[in-house]
């Protein structure tokens, strides 16, 4: 396997750890430099889905995920992705009142000013997911690991360094921001609500609790629970937001233009609504319905 340094060595620890199924998916990526995009694609899903995928036609939610990844990439996608850039055009939908608050934008990490921080913030990348570091107590975090980290991430394509073929991510300018860390009146994680978006309409809303080992909790617009897992076990159900029917025409505004997209927003109390993210590939063709029948229908509303 060549993908670069710990990002690998974290990866297979992972998987490693994960038994069988961990073990095959080693397997499918060290055989990447060997197989055509369907053939890898259709590798990782079988293992991930539990069935052989149709990309070239597809039906159901992660067939067309996929296919847009390797046939059909939206070309706002790389706008969107950059979580630098998403910010302008967020704005300019006249919702700059729901941006995160930023305290610094870098390409060079050393230049990060620690000592003018507050003692809780993030750090992250801007052209990768799940690329960062949650700093709770600025007292205890080690300032030269975070540097070298963000070293690592600014050197890396996130396209090809998980081997994604998200490839929309690897023509974003990287740089590192510093932002607030989210959080609600009690100091807790707030729920993350990911409007699933499609043809400009919020169809579904999945509320994840990530307080502990996350849960997954999905809503239809009339806050019906619909009972079905997505990767992630069925938590406790989740009240209805105080904000949700102005949440539904924030995630709706994002979502013009795109025949699918998936909003993030958080409500960390009754009368805030904050941005997360906007993401194309939600999933990346990997979303696992419990029952299967969900990601039929999810990919016929596309």
């Amino acid at each position: 396997m060549s993908l670069p340094g710990r990002y690998v060595r974290n990866a297979v620890a992972r998987w490693k750890a994960s038994g069988p199924k961990g073990l095959a998916e080693i397997a499918v990526v060290k055989l990447w430099p060997a197989l055509s995009p369907v053939a890898y694609k259709s590798l990782r899903m079988r293992l991930h889905l539990g069935y052989w995928p149709n990309i070239r036609n597809p039906r159901t939610f992660n067939e067309k995920i996929a296919h847009r990844q390797l046939f059909a990439p939206n070309p706002l996608a790389s706008l969107v992705a950059d979580k630098w850039r998403v910010r302008e055009y967020v704005a300019e939908r006249g919702l700059a009142h729901i941006l995160n608050e930023v305290y610094f934008v870098t390409d060079a990490p050393e230049t990060i000013p620690f000592d003018d921080l507050p003692d809780r913030f993030v750090t992250k990348a801007n052209h990768g997911s799940g690329w960062n570091i949650i700093a709770k107590d600025k007292s205890k975090l080690d300032r030269q690991e975070v540097i070298r980290q963000c070293r690592e991430w600014l050197s890396l394509k996130y396209g090809k360094a998980t081997r994604s073929y998200e490839s929309h991510y690897d023509s974003i300018q990287p740089v590192i921001l510093v932002e607030k860390l989210l959080e609600d009146r009690d100091g807790r994680v707030p729920l993350d609500y990911k409007f699933f978006c499609f043809h400009g309409r919020a169809q579904y809303v999945v509320a994840i609790d990530r307080s502990a080992s996350p849960t997954l909790n999905c809503y239809d617009r009339e806050w019906q629970d619909m009972g079905f897992r997505m990767s992630y076990p069925i938590g406790k159900t989740v009240p209805k937001p105080a904000l949700f029917d102005r949440m539904i025409e924030v995630a709706e505004s994002l979502s013009v233009g795109f025949d699918f997209v998936r909003v993030d927003l958080y409500t960390p109390d009754s009368e805030i609504i904050l941005f997360g993210e906007i993401t194309v590939n939600s999933g990346g063709g990997l979303a696992k319905f419990t029952p299967r029948k969900w990601d039929f229908r999810f990919g016929e509303l596309w």
